[in-house]
């Protein structure tokens, strides 16, 4: 009778020792790098207060309150919100632009004061493209020439002042005009509305237009 020899028990896969170490470095950068992953997630996911208005306020309606509340959002820090800790600061003050209900209110759509002053109107006047004066922005004064018309021997030119309250919307337009916004006094008024020839001139910062 043969005696056969007991088969060998198989041995399982038994890496180097260099291969170990390999081995244990690579599962120690995956764990720092899902640590790092995570820690990223976690920053983006990191919710601030901010302010958002309720319901929607007109251009020129003081801030009240009521139309405020905080919520918390998940922005990127370059957005220009207004932080919720902050929300008492703009109350009383006016929006600029229409603020539509659920949005978040942001600096540049506030101002201190009222859109239309006391006793001033605003008036819409078409101006053409490229006849505006360079540096040309909102709050600033102008004063506003109006030629004196060639066909009426009596017709003289006239200048009012004004201030700006809203920039073209946009800088090219199919019928070659833009729509400049300007506050002057009431008394002016209708003069500017009427006009078919409005020109714009830039004048010091400093000057304040009569009342």
């Amino acid at each position: 009778m043969t005696n056969t020899p007991p088969a060998s028990t198989p041995r399982g896969f038994q890496p180097s020792t260099r291969r170990r170490n390999r081995i244990a470095a690579g599962v120690a950068l995956a764990a720092v790098a899902i640590g790092g992953n995570a820690l990223i997630y976690s920053n983006l996911n990191e919710s601030e207060p901010a302010v958002q208005v309720v319901r929607d306020v007109p251009a020129g309606e003081q801030i009240t309150s009521d139309m405020l509340r905080t919520v918390d959002v998940d922005v990127d820090s370059s957005v220009n919100v207004i932080d919720g800790d902050e929300v008492d600061s703009i109350v009383g003050s006016y929006a600029k632009v229409r603020l539509i209900s659920g949005s978040l209110v942001t600096w540049g759509a506030l101002q201190d004061d009222p859109l239309v002053g006391a006793g001033k109107y605003v008036v819409a006047i078409q101006v053409p493209e490229g006849a505006l004066p360079v540096g040309l922005r909102e709050r600033v004064p102008v004063q506003l020439v109006i030629p004196a018309d060639r066909n009426l021997t009596d017709s003289t030119e006239s200048v009012i002042s004004g201030i700006v309250v809203a920039l073209p919307r946009s800088t090219d337009t199919a019928i070659g005009e833009q729509s400049l916004s300007i506050e002057v006094a009431a008394s002016e008024a209708a003069t500017l509305a009427a006009a078919n020839d409005v020109r714009v001139v830039l004048t010091d910062p400093t000057d304040e237009p009569d009342s």
